[in-house]
C-alpha cells in the first residue's frame, strides 16, 4: 500500500530545490509523510520548514502523483528565507534538470508532469 506524502516544488528562476536524505546519494523533492488528521497543505509547509528552514508564503496544489511507494500530493510552494539544511537532510541543490545530479525516477516524472501542465 502506498504512503501519502506531501511534496513541494520550490523554484528559483528555472531551478528546482532538491534535498538529499542523510546517508543517501540520490536527491528528492522536499516533503514527507502526511500525519493522521493533517491536511496535505499543512504537511508540505511543515516538511519544507523542517528540512530546509524555508517558510512557505504561497502553497498551490497541483496534482496527485502515484509512484511505486508513495502517493504524492504535489504543491508549488513559494517561500522566503535561505536554505539551511536540518538534521533530516544532508544536502541540497538548486537543480536545472539538465546536469547529472542523481535524482529518483519519480522526481523526474513529477517535474515532467508539472512542466507539461504549465
Amino acid at each position: 500500500m502506498a504512503r501519502n506524502r506531501a511534496t513541494a516544488i520550490v523554484t528559483c528562476g528555472e531551478n528546482v530545490l532538491l534535498v538529499r536524505d542523510r546517508g543517501r546519494p540520490t536527491y528528492a523533492l522536499p516533503g514527507g509523510g502526511i500525519e493522521d488528521g493533517e491536511r496535505p497543505e499543512s504537511a508540505v509547509v511543515r516538511e519544507l520548514l523542517e528540512e530546509t528552514t524555508l517558510e512557505a508564503t504561497t502553497v498551490t496544489r497541483l496534482f496527485t502523483f502515484g509512484a511505486k511507494y508513495n502517493d504524492h500530493e504535489v504543491f508549488h510552494v513559494e517561500a522566503t528565507g535561505e536554505v539551511s539544511i536540518s538534521e533530516e537532510v544532508e544536502g541540497f541543490t538548486w537543480w536545472d534538470g539538465i546536469d547529472e545530479t542523481p535524482v529518483y525516477p519519480h522526481v523526474r516524472a513529477i517535474l515532467d508532469t508539472w512542466r507539461s501542465s504549465t
